[in-house]
C-alpha cells in the first residue's frame, strides 16, 4: 500500500493490521451457509477463493489501515497436495500454517493461531488484529492478547459463532447480517458459481468411482 502525504503537509497514521484465520471452521460454516458440499480438510481451491475474498474484504475498505501479514490455519488429509494448497494460499495473500491430520483427527490449529497472535502481540507487530474465528475456545486468547495494547476485531457467520467470543473481542462482525455476500448482486457471485461447479464436479467424479469399484467387484465375484 502507498503511503502519501495528507493535507497540510501531514503524514497519515496507518494502523497496521494482521488477519488470523482458523480456516478449517471457517470452510465448514461457509459450507452450510452456501449450502454447498465441501470437505474443510479437502477443499477444492475455489472454496479458498471465496474464502479469502470474503475475509479481505472487512479491512481493504478500509483507508487507514495497511495489512501487515494474513495467517491461514487449517488441517489437511494425506492425500491432498500440500504444495497445491499453500500455492494457492499464496496467491490468494495469505500466509498457509498447514498440519496434516493424524488419524482422520485435526491436531495443532488453535495452538498454531494462538501461538503466533501471542507472538506477535508480543513484539507489537500490529495495532489491529482481526481473528476469524467462532469458537469459545479463543476467549482466553482474546483477552491475553488485548492485554498488549491492540484492538482485535471479530468476524465470523452467525451459524457457528459462540456469543461468549463475540463479547470477548471489542468489535465483532458476522458475514451474512445483512447478507451482501451472498445476494443475486453479491460481488462474490461469480466465485461462489466457480465454488458451486467445482463441487458439482468433485460429487460426480466420487459417484463414478463408486460404480466403478462396484462393477469391480461385481466382475471379481464372477471369476
Amino acid at each position: 500500500m502507498q503511503i502519501g502525504i495528507g493535507p497540510g503537509g501531514q503524514t497519515p497514521y496507518y494502523k497496521r493490521v494482521m488477519v488470523f484465520v482458523d480456516g478449517t471452521n471457517f470452510l465448514c460454516q461457509l459450507s452450510s451457509v452456501l449450502k454447498i458440499p465441501l470437505e474443510a480438510a479437502n477443499p477444492p481451491l475455489e472454496a479458498l477463493r471465496v474464502a479469502t475474498s470474503l475475509i479481505k474484504s472487512r479491512y481493504k475498505r478500509r483507508k487507514d489501515v495497511v495489512s501487515i501479514r494474513n495467517f491461514w490455519f487449517s488441517s489437511y488429509k494425506g492425500n491432498v497436495d500440500y504444495n497445491q494448497l499453500a500455492k494457492e494460499l499464496r496467491i490468494c495473500e495469505f500466509e498457509p500454517v498447514l498440519f496434516k491430520r493424524r488419524h482422520g483427527r485435526e491436531k495443532g490449529v488453535d495452538i498454531g493461531l494462538a501461538t503466533k497472535m501471542l507472538v506477535n502481540a508480543f513484539n507489537q507487530n500490529f495495532d489491529i488484529g482481526i481473528l476469524i474465528a467462532g469458537d469459545e475456545d479463543y476467549v482466553g486468547l482474546v483477552n491475553e492478547v488485548k492485554r498488549y495494547g491492540p484492538i482485535i476485531d471479530g468476524a465470523f457467520f452467525r451459524l457457528g459463532l459462540q456469543e461468549k467470543l463475540e463479547i470477548a473481542c471489542d468489535h465483532f462482525f458476522c458475514f451474512e447480517e445483512p447478507k451482501p455476500e451472498f445476494t443475486k448482486t453479491s460481488p462474490y457471485k461469480e466465485l461462489i458459481e466457480e465454488l458451486k461447479r467445482a463441487c458439482k464436479k468433485s460429487t460426480s467424479k466420487k459417484g463414478q468411482r463408486m460404480i466403478e469399484d462396484i462393477q469391480n467387484s461385481n466382475l471379481a465375484t464372477k471369476t
